[in-house]
């Protein structure tokens, strides 16, 4: 094995030149994909934020009201205001079922994407780690080259194992003050159980937090790295 000039103060980058990754049936999917995308992006307008705020939208509750009253709208006919359009309501209702529906199969696409990621990263891990231990080794027996790219690898490797430790009940704290005083940029929730019965358990939920430290996530298949 031929000896690498490997910097450690620069990190190691792939070579220009190397071959591209194969394309692969997914490639057919990010196309469907984005057809859709573009679809629901000339039919559904892009609020704001600001906007979001503006609008509840319709839920169970809501949705039901707004089901009665078309009916007794079409059945009593004589008590229609002048700014009433039922054609508007009926369109809005119809196009509130179809989202539904869209939402059921993105969220069972999204569910399946985390899958797909959780399976295919385990499997890159564990070939990354077959490499990794093969360099470890060679290290041990002094093969020129193999010395320097261990130690840079290794420091990677490290800087994964500590990402991957639980934050304490002391970290978690330390991060909600910074975010209290402003002196941390991101979102925590803070979700009580039985709050009256010895303090109760809690569960910490931070989506944006961006300290070196972060929060694991609840959601079931997602990805921690």
């Amino acid at each position: 094995m031929a000896k690498q000039n490997v910097n450690k103060q620069e990190p190691l980058v792939a070579d220009a030149n190397a071959p591209k990754a194969p394309s692969t049936e997914f490639d057919d999917v990010i196309s469907e994909l984005q057809l859709v995308l573009g679809i629901l992006q000339a039919l559904i307008p892009n609020l704001t934020p600001a906007a979001r705020k503006r609008m509840s939208g319709a839920g169970t509750r809501r949705y039901g009201f707004i089901d009665r009253t078309m009916d007794y709208a079409m059945e009593f006919p004589q008590f229609v205001p002048s700014a009433f359009d039922i054609a508007a309501l009926r369109k809005a209702k119809v196009h509130i079922e179809v989202l539904r529906d869209i939402q059921i199969l993105s969220e069972q696409i999204n569910k399946l994407i985390s899958d797909g990621l959780l399976v295919n990263g385990n499997a890159a891990y564990d070939q990354a780690l077959i490499y990794y231990n093969s360099v470890r080794e060679l290290s041990k027996r002094n093969v020129p080259g193999a010395k320097e790219l261990y130690e840079h690898l290794n420091s990677i490797f490290k800087r994964k194992r500590s990402a991957d430790k639980p934050e304490t009940e002391m970290e978690q704290e330390r991060d909600a003050i910074k975010l209290i005083h402003g002196k941390a940029d991101g979102e925590m929730v803070i979700r009580n159980e039985r709050p009256h019965m010895t303090g109760g358990v809690h569960e910490v939920i931070d989506d944006t937090h961006k300290s070196a430290t972060h929060f694991k996530a609840t959601e079931e298949g997602a990805i921690e790295d």
